[in-house]
């Protein structure tokens, strides 16, 4: 069971998980930057329950915020927006200098355009409304936290798995949320095999057996379970897929109804 420890702070509570962060320097650290206790609540333990082992520390002002990037190095940045002695689009900046390989996510109850194209120009990983969705944030941290896992254990080149707990709409929806450009080959339990091409966080091609584009990528979407690969060398296709991901998801999930009414 993961347990929160209240550590620092005057008036506000720093959380983090039990494990002592300067004897665990090899854990992933997530940094939450919230004035709001509900909100911070809901976001730790949707960051603990995708990676239990994580360590979260908490800050509710920038000024406390800017002490811990001094004390410690973050793999992964929760921020809010509006905070009592500023704006956490601020805090970016001293991310940037202080922990240059963390990634950000952006919480807001203010989604205004401004905020969302400052963002975007520091290569924030989301930018999302409050409430978080447990949906979308959890698999952001899961993969950050695999990215980590895998460079620390000197596993770069990619990763392999069971796909027991993520389906196929997961993954997809986990590497177009992260604006991911990779290749995944999957293999399916019946022993078939499939790859979709990732440009910037869309889908632009797919093939499964001699099939390609939309039909192939639909088919890879209703694989209950199997294996998945990152590919880091593989050749480049021409593009056969068009559309957002969300709709060519949602035309996927109709075909594979239909193949199964059929």
């Amino acid at each position: 069971m993961t347990r929160l420890a209240r550590v620092g702070g005057n008036d506000w509570e720093h959380f983090l998980n039990v494990a002592n962060t300067e004897s665990n320097k090899d854990q992933f650290r997530v940094l939450v930057l919230e004035d709001d206790k509900i909100s911070l609540a809901s976001a730790s333990r949707t960051i603990l329950k995708a990676v239990p082992e994580c360590v979260i520390l908490a800050a509710g002002s920038l000024a406390d915020g800017r002490r811990l990037l001094k004390e410690h190095r973050f793999h992964l940045c929760v921020l809010d927006i509006q905070l009592p002695d500023g704006s956490g689009i601020d805090f970016l900046y001293d991310i940037q200098l202080t922990s240059p390989d963390a990634c950000v996510v952006i919480l807001t109850g203010v989604p205004l355009p401004q905020y969302r194209e400052q963002a975007e120009a520091f290569g924030v990983l989301h930018f999302m409304e409050k409430p978080a969705d447990s949906r979308v944030l959890g698999p952001l941290v899961l993969e950050q936290w695999t990215k980590w896992n895998g460079a620390k254990e000197g596993n770069s080149r990619g990763f392999s798995g069971l796909l027991t707990q993520l389906t196929t709409i997961d993954i997809i929806q986990l590497k177009c949320l992260s604006r991911a450009t990779v290749v995944l080959d999957f293999v399916g339990n019946q022993g078939k095999r499939g790859r979709i091409y990732f440009k910037d966080g869309e889908v632009i091609h797919a093939e499964a057996g001699l099939v390609s584009g939309i039909d192939a990528f639909s088919e890879i979407v209703g694989w209950r379970g199997g294996q998945l690969m990152e590919v880091t060398d593989a050749p480049p296709q021409a593009r056969t897929v068009e559309g957002n991901w969300q709709g060519l998801l949602m035309h996927a999930v109709h075909w594979v109804d239909e193949q199964k009414q059929g």
